[in-house]
């Protein structure tokens, strides 16, 4: 082989791995776009990790409950108007809210609704109302919403942020 046809078949492949490279780079910079069926799929696993966190919240089963919160990326807005900057200030509230109750009489979320983001994030909001009966004996009505963002990039659908607001 002569040393044109060398340096012709060097150019060749160098100038194919450049394309290649540059391909990649431009790809790497779009959004993906998610087919129907990925969305539909993805809701429906949010929805059934909410279906389970409000069962754990109807049970007032605080441990299970906190199965389905990223301890490590959780941050939320409490319906006062406080910052959650840990899951520790989310801890207390949901546990002694809990001790407090001695029964759930109904607790119903209408108007859910599940926007998928991307694989790996998706935001569930929705409305509540419920009835709970206090250990103290008192009977508690409230209402009111909230914004839930989920993650799966460990691998699991759980919560990084909660945003929570009441009814007047």
């Amino acid at each position: 082989m002569c040393l044109l046809e060398i340096i012709t078949k060097f150019i060749e492949k160098s100038i194919g791995i450049a394309l290649l490279a540059i391909l990649l780079i431009s790809c790497s910079g779009e959004k993906m776009v998610l087919s129907e069926e990925s969305k539909n799929r993805i809701e429906l696993e949010v929805r059934k990790s909410f279906e389970a966190l409000v069962e754990a919240s109807n049970a007032l089963d605080a441990k299970r409950y906190f199965e389905f919160i990223d301890e490590d990326k959780f941050t939320g807005l409490n319906a006062d108007g406080t910052n959650w900057n840990s899951v520790d200030g989310l801890k207390v509230m949901i546990e002694s809210g809990f001790n407090a109750i001695e029964k759930i009489e109904f607790l119903e979320f209408t108007n859910v609704h599940v926007s998928v983001i991307d694989l790996n994030t998706a935001i569930l909001v929705n409305e509540y109302s419920q009835k709970v009966l206090l250990k103290a004996g008192m009977s508690i009505n409230n209402a009111g919403g909230g914004t839930q963002v989920w993650s799966k990039a460990s691998g699991e659908w759980l919560l990084v942020s909660i945003s929570a607001s009441t009814k007047h």
